[in-house]
């Protein structure tokens, strides 16, 4: 290993950080060539050398000089980081993020706020079952868990106490679970 990096990294275990930048910098080439083997829609540039040199600040903690050549060892690192980082970011739960646009970026090119519809309501007799099955109270606690109408308004003005609201929607829930699922 290179006298200046075992200097380096002494600095870096020290706590020094312009050691990191320069040790980072003379790493430079080795994350060009890693980072242009990976993409995520989301990371810019900046993104993947913030993560290099997290990555690179972790190895010079870690590293030992029996693991061999200080570049060898950052290199496997950094591969690994950007694997699981592609891994996690295309994960089947995480995929609805990928098609997304910023609310910024739809105003510019002329995407409308979307508008509210109205409630639609199936023509099931299962559902038309569960609803004439509720009552009074649990039909007001079924409007405010569809969002139709404001807990405050539910309270204020169909005459409602807080504490009932609160009961009538769990029991709501629970015989939708039941009756629905």
């Amino acid at each position: 290993m290179k006298t200046k990096e075992k200097k380096l990294i002494k600095q870096i275990k020290a706590g020094d950080d312009t050691a990191l930048e320069k040790l980072f910098a003379l790493q430079k080439p080795l994350v060009n060539t890693i980072l242009r083997r990976y993409y995520l829609s989301h990371y810019d540039r900046k993104d993947w050398e913030q993560e290099a040199m997290i990555v690179c600040y972790e190895a010079a903690l870690v590293y030992s000089s029996k693991r061999g050549n200080f570049g060898s060892f950052y290199r496997v690192k950094l591969s690994n980081h950007a694997r699981t980082l592609v891994r996690y970011h295309m994960a089947v739960r995480r995929q609805i993020y990928n098609n997304c646009v910023s609310w910024e970026s739809a105003k510019v090119h002329g995407i409308q706020e979307p508008v509210r519809s109205e409630l639609a309501i199936p023509i099931d007799d299962t559902y038309n079952n569960f609803v004439k099955s509720l009552s009074r109270l649990e039909l007001i606690a079924l409007l405010t868990i569809l969002g139709e109408i404001s807990t405050e308004y539910a309270i204020d003005n169909m005459k409602v106490e807080a504490i009932q609201l609160i009961r009538a929607r769990s029991r709501t829930i629970r015989k939708m679970r039941n009756v629905l699922f």
